[in-house]
């Protein structure tokens, strides 16, 4: 692929994916992938033997089936949540909005007036996927490969990779990238096979469905998951309407321009060269695509893009920075609030195109530390 970059017009850069799992092969239902519940309850267990022994209440809880719907404030003080579950008292606390971007914005507008700017910007990732195929042979008889990866690719093992793949939309300087996940199982009905598949691929939409690998055991199939940044656009943002329900009662707006239409097609037309032209080792007649549902579909010569009819990570709705514009300061506290803190994707004054969740970790994380060293309270 990187020999072929120069084929593909708006390309920038192609890599292998650096968050790539490579777990060995799967031989039990215990989940591989880090899953969060996990260490959050072994943390809880932790507090709660702690508190026993010290016969004091648990420095951590979790609360179940329960919303927050309101926060009360005294003198731009976070004074008390309103929950489904009754009412909880802040005190000297800390409190922190760690949620979705929309959820911890429609708490804001509902919470607090001040916050004038939230909700002022949206951003986020619009989707094509693609789902395309080529004959495994023909990589075995192009490339001068050593015989040890041919003997492979021809033995009944399950070979799975992960490419990210970059570029940008000359006309308006759109940024998008292609998650592509390449799967080669001349065995897909093994169950072994299936479960390590499962827990390696990403996602559902960079994920071949078991329809596709049964009819494909002498194919490479490529699942393409392509994200598009949405432009900034002051028509774009998300507002208090007069509904009833705290918890829901606002409304997004999205505004579809141009711009988003140019930078669509480009990503979808470098998609279709990276599949012919930099990954067929010999064209484009070589690839077929899928078309129809996941599981009833089939495979065909034409080109087929399925343009996902909604957004991924929305963000922004209340970003950081040093100006008087930001609703949110470099301290992540919420602005003409005392106490209150937001983490995650909410904060990115823009969106570009990458998956933003390492960002969130590192960022919440830096929130965490600050807060510890200035041991001022306890946030809850």
């Amino acid at each position: 692929m990187k020999q072929n970059l120069q084929l593909i017009n708006s390309a920038t850069r192609v890599e292998h994916a650096q968050i790539a799992v490579g777990t060995p092969t799967i031989t039990s239902t215990d989940v591989e992938k880090f899953s969060t519940p996990g260490p959050l309850l072994d943390e809880v267990i932790k507090c709660q033997e702690e508190a026993k022994k010290s016969q004091i209440d648990s420095r951590l809880s979790i609360v179940t089936e329960c919303k927050v719907t309101r926060i009360w404030q005294r003198e731009n003080q976070a004074t008390a949540l309103e929950t489904t579950r009754g009412v909880v008292n802040v005190g000297e606390s800390k409190v922190i909005l760690a949620m979705g971007t929309i959820p911890s914005t429609t708490l804001v507008l509902n919470s607090f007036p001040q916050a004038k700017n939230a909700g002022k910007r949206f951003t986020a990732h619009f989707i094509s996927a693609i789902v395309a195929r080529i004959p495994r042979e023909d990589f075995l008889e192009i490339f001068d490969w050593e015989e040890s990866i041919k003997d492979d690719l021809r033995e009944k093992n399950l070979q799975l990779a992960a490419i990210y793949f970059a570029g940008i939309d000359q006309e308006t300087q759109g940024q998008y990238h292609i998650q592509l996940s390449a799967i080669s199982d001349p065995d897909p009905t093994n169950k072994t096979h299936i479960d390590t598949g499962a827990r390696n691929m990403p996602d559902v939409v960079a994920t071949a469905s078991p329809k596709q690998l049964e009819t494909s055991k002498d194919y490479i199939v490529f699942v393409c998951a392509v994200l598009g940044e949405l432009f900034d656009n002051p028509g774009n943002g998300l507002e208090k309407n007069d509904l009833d329900d705290p918890t829901t009662n606002v409304t997004l707006q999205v505004l579809e321009t141009d711009k988003e239409l140019s930078l669509w097609e480009t990503m979808d037309k470098a998609t279709f060269e990276v599949l012919e032209q930099g990954l067929s080792p010999r064209g484009k007649d070589r690839v077929e695509y899928w078309h129809g549902d996941p599981d009833t579909g089939q495979w065909k010569c034409e080109r087929n893009k399925v343009r996902v009819p909604g957004l991924v990570h929305e963000a922004s709705t209340m970003w950081i920075g040093d100006d008087q514009e930001a609703v949110v300061g470099l301290d992540y506290r919420l602005k003409g609030v005392e106490n209150v803190y937001i983490t995650g994707a909410s904060l990115w004054p823009t969106g570009g195109s990458w998956n933003p969740t390492l960002t969130m970790v590192a960022l919440a994380q830096h929130l965490a530390d600050n807060l510890i060293g200035s041991k001022k309270s306890v946030p809850i």
